[in-house]
């Protein structure tokens, strides 16, 4: 359960970020590719993000199993 709720907070946080950074309102969160460029022009770049934020997510949240199953 833990680690379902972590999960969406960390899909939650790096969905919005993506999309802060896509749109450029938060330029501090690094450069745009090429891709996410095009995706914004054509307008499907919320889906971009929510591919991003979920892979992203899943990484996060396995690295922090196994840290909790180390100890």
């Amino acid at each position: 359960m833990l680690y379902i709720f972590l999960f969406l907070f960390f899909v939650f946080l790096q969905y919005y970020g993506a999309i802060g950074r896509i749109e450029k309102r938060q330029p501090n969160l690094g450069p745009v590719s090429k891709k996410e460029e095009l995706a914004f022009l054509d307008g499907t770049y919320k889906k971009l993000a929510i591919k991003q934020a979920v892979l992203g997510s899943l990484i996060y949240t396995l690295i922090v199993y196994f840290i909790i199953s180390l100890f």
